[in-house]
């Protein structure tokens, strides 16, 4: 059971962050770490992180859902929601 992303993983999963939260300038943290409360970046709505969402599910070939959204208050509870579809994918193939 995989409940980490590797290094690789993590740093796409920071630049969709940065991408899709609009996070660039002075007001843009130096470091996104998993410790980063997301609902507390600048600028961030309810319609960007749910785009940010989508586009992690694409981007990591997960299934988050709707569900996720209220969930997510660290980058590290979003790595944990990448981890925990791909187990349950994992689960329902074998």
């Amino acid at each position: 059971m995989n409940t980490r992303l590797t290094p690789q993983e993590r740093e796409q999963l920071y630049s969709l962050i940065r991408e899709k939260l609009e996070l660039s300038g002075e007001e843009c943290p130096e470091e996104i770490e998993n410790s980063t409360m997301v609902r507390e970046l600048p600028g961030v709505d309810s319609m960007k992180l749910f785009r940010l969402l989508g586009a992690i599910e694409l981007g990591f070939q997960v299934n988050l859902g709707f569900e996720a959204i209220p969930q997510v208050e660290t980058v590290e509870d979003i790595e944990r929601l990448i981890c925990e579809s791909r187990e349950q994918y994992a689960a329902r193939a074998s």
